[in-house]
């Protein structure tokens, strides 16, 4: 007899039995293809061939499903042997945060709204407040160093993720309307702006963030 169009239809490969894992395995690959607004507990029960009751036997919601697919990504994080000089861990550290938020470019819209952990994390947080510590920054400041390159990281990577959008909505050879306003400034008016033209398109397309953390970092170290 045929299926009833209404039942749920399972993927081939999908596991019969509902656990914990196969929910969170669900929302990883609907979240990484489809992004954060394709993620409810309905659409993942569908997902998985099953109803959203069964789900909410192994996940309360939505925040706990996010929490638990950053927590997976958090502890998929390398964990390499650290320099001993506390500025090449800072780099290295940062830069393995950084490279593990740009593989799933849903994390920074989530990880914006600072109300979302995954506890995997803080052995990477714990290295960092080290390294600053070891370089000569009171626990205090320190803590306040690693939010300033915290949001210096998550907002880089979502203005980029911005504007890869904003390249995808315009045609080959369209110039997006932000650039359009700052190459057309009377020079006469603005002649810095002016002078640089030609230089923004440049820079949108560099991936700036390791000179940056760089140079965010010297002011912090240098503060003391």
């Amino acid at each position: 007899m045929p299926k009833s169009s209404e039942q749920p239809q399972r993927r081939p490969g999908r596991p019969a039995t509902l656990s914990r894992t196969a929910v969170t395995d669900a929302a990883e690959r609907l979240l990484d293809e489809e992004g954060l607004s394709a993620l409810t507990v309905r659409r993942v029960a569908r997902e998985l061939g099953t109803s959203p009751m069964s789900l909410y036997r192994h996940v309360a919601d939505k925040q706990e499903l996010l929490a638990l697919v950053l927590d997976r990504l958090a502890a998929r994080l390398p964990r390499p042997p650290l320099p001993t000089h506390p500025r090449e861990r800072l780099t290295l550290l940062w830069g393995l945060i950084h490279d593990g938020l740009a593989a799933h470019a849903w994390t920074v819209e989530v990880l914006s709204r600072g109300v979302l952990i995954g506890p995997s994390v803080l052995w990477h947080v714990e290295a960092i407040l080290q390294a600053l510590c070891d370089a000569g920054l009171p626990p205090e400041r320190a803590a306040d160093c690693y939010l300033a390159t915290w949001h210096y990281t998550v907002g880089r990577l979502g203005v980029r993720g911005a504007t890869a959008r904003s390249a995808a909505r315009h045609s080959a050879g369209t110039q997006p309307y932000a650039l359009r306003v700052l190459s057309e400034v009377d020079p006469e008016r603005m002649p810095v702006l002016a002078s640089l033209s030609g230089h923004w398109e440049r820079a949108r397309q560099r991936d700036d963030y390791p000179e940056g953390l760089e140079r965010l970092l010297d002011g912090w170290l240098a503060g003391g």
